[in-house]
């Protein structure tokens, strides 16, 4: 994360915009890889070498067929019969390092071998298991992860790393979750199970309170619709009992503590030990190779990067998830483009006479900003009945002429004790089209965290309005920017935050939002995922501001 404030502020500079003394900084536009499931069949053991490999549905192939890709040739029998004995194993599943060299050099390629067992340790017939992976140096920090993951559909998997730097160098290898899980994830991802959730509303009228509970699925009549048709933001509460409350004396969104919990309630006996004892494991992968520096490239490499590379221009989002860049020695270097810092004068010079919003989940960004900067900018007094972490929070610095906002984007919004008011409920659409910031802003968005348990149909749809009042902002403020950050890894520290969560509905999510603005190429896009993939700290959905 140590380079997400230096993207968001190289943005800001790009095509002269906002103009300094220093480098005309573009935006950058990083991508990332992932792989979806994919699972055939397999009735009898296969030799490798007689298997079309599937690559992962982000990479073409003829040897594919979209049914494939997407799990259609499974029986649809077979997984849900699976004894947990017969699933995917993190602790006997095997790692091996292929035509192992004593000695590698800068710029080889390495290939490893993983043959996924069950609990039986008899090696699996099928493919689709969900892994991370990541090569890796300690002391300063260098890593990257796969550049591209083959499965065989058999048990097998190829993964293939380039190798970037000199010294010592490890493999690790995370089994998120077996495919056995994939029933439960795509049920996830049709947004059935977060149909579980309970939301709360409360009605007030003087001295009359209800609450009732809502969703954002219509609910058995009578109800009250809340919805906000432009930016697809359905909402809809149960109509108060009391007859002197009316739809229109809602007053504040709540959550009760506990309410995620009822999503473990429906588990399967099989899911459960799944996510209990094969989700986020790591596999046993002691098999560092040793990297030698014959031409001595290793810190001439970087800085030829940077004096080779455009810099980071704003592009749209990337078409697939692809690895768009490294560490080395505790910094990112984007793999085609190129980045500067900011100390604290260089980067308030950058932000000076300007307006930034940011908007949706994206707070640890604007904490961040808060903070490097504290000398410079002041916290104005929330409003009357605001919460800090949803906002509208504000910083100001009256004599560098900066603005810069933070709120936290509309329903559906959740929180353990969460309670908001419904006047502070804003939805980014409406924002950008009520035009109240001008031309001369930036919005940096976020777009995923909350929006993961409503299941895909929901988030496609509340993207495209969000796109749509982009597109015609920077139609009528073509020098203006937005920003995009992808999603980040997260922890799991409950089973109902796995099932809502699970990395693999997380990819599903990107993938559509990097679909949707992929043609929109004046907008600008952080890829966090890529970058947190291979992060030397633990997931964390809220960063520690230290890892920024």
């Amino acid at each position: 994360m140590a380079m997400t404030i230096s993207f968001i502020i190289i943005l800001l500079e790009w095509n002269g915009l906002f103009e300094t003394d220093h480098l005309m900084l573009p935006a950058i536009r990083p991508a990332t890889v992932s792989f979806d499931y994919t699972i055939q069949r397999r009735t009898h053991k296969v030799a490798t070498e007689s298997v079309h490999p599937c690559t992962p549905p982000w990479r073409s192939s003829d040897n594919c067929t979209h049914q494939q890709v997407l799990g259609g040739d499974v029986d649809k029998q077979v997984l849900p019969n699976v004894k947990f004995d017969q699933t995917t194993s993190p602790y006997f599943t095997t790692v091996n390092v292929m035509e192992r060299k004593t000695v590698y050099h800068i710029n080889d390629k390495l290939v490893i071998k993983i043959q996924a067992r069950d609990w039986r340790n008899e090696p699996k017939l099928y493919g689709g298991d969900f892994f991370r992976f990541k090569i890796f140096s300690m002391n300063p920090y260098s890593a990257s992860r796969e550049d591209e993951m083959t499965d065989f559909q058999n048990g097998t998997y190829f993964v293939y790393f380039t190798l970037r730097w000199s010294g010592k160098v490890n493999i690790s290898v995370t089994l998120i979750h077996p495919v056995e899980l994939l029933p439960q994830m795509t049920l996830t991802l049709s947004g059935k199970v977060g149909l579980n959730v309970t939301f709360v509303g409360q009605f007030v009228a003087g001295n009359v309170t209800e609450d009732v509970i809502c969703r954002y699925a219509e609910l058995e009549w009578p109800f009250c619709n809340l919805s906000n048709p432009r930016t697809h933001g359905p909402w809809y509460c149960q109509k108060p009992k009391d007859p002197r409350l009316k739809c229109k004396d809602w007053k504040y969104h709540k959550m009760y503590k506990g309410t995620f919990l009822k999503l473990e309630e429906n588990l399967s006996p099989l899911s459960k030990s799944l996510l209990m004892k094969s989700h986020m494991v790591k596999i046993p992968a002691n098999l560092p190779v040793l990297v030698e520096d014959v031409l001595k490239l290793n810190l001439p490499i970087e800085d030829k990067r940077r004096m080779e590379l455009s810099y980071c221009a704003m592009n749209g989002t990337p078409a697939g998830m692809h690895t768009s860049g490294h560490f080395f020695q505790n910094k990112w270097y984007p793999n085609d483009c190129r980045v500067v810092d900011f100390s604290v004068d260089t980067g308030m010079k950058c932000l000076s006479h300007k307006t930034i919003v940011y908007h949706s989940t994206i707070r640890q960004v604007f904490e961040y900003v808060k903070d490097y900067y504290k000398r410079y900018l002041v916290q104005l007094p929330l409003p009357e009945g605001a919460i800090k972490g949803h906002g509208p929070v504000e910083l100001k610095s009256v004599k560098d002429k900066i603005l810069i906002k933070y709120h936290f984007h509309g329903l559906p919004s959740s929180g353990t004790g969460l309670v908001l008011r419904t006047d502070y409920i804003e939805y980014i659409v409406d924002r950008i089209n009520s035009r109240k910031d001008g031309c001369e802003v930036v919005y940096v968005l976020s777009l995923w965290a909350h929006f993961i348990a409503t299941g895909k149909i929901f988030y496609v749809r509340r993207l495209l309005a969000i796109k749509q009042a982009v597109t015609a902002f920077l139609d009528r403020c073509p020098r203006s920017k937005v920003i995009i950050k992808g999603a980040n890894t997260k922890d799991h520290p409950t089973i109902w935050i796995a099932i809502v969560s699970s990395e693999w509905n997380i990819v599903q999510h990107e993938l559509e939002l990097r679909k949707i603005f992929r043609d929109e190429k004046r907008v600008g896009f952080i890829d966090a995922f890529d970058i947190t993939r291979v992060q030397p700290f633990k997931d964390q959905v809220h960063p520690d501001r230290k890892r920024f």
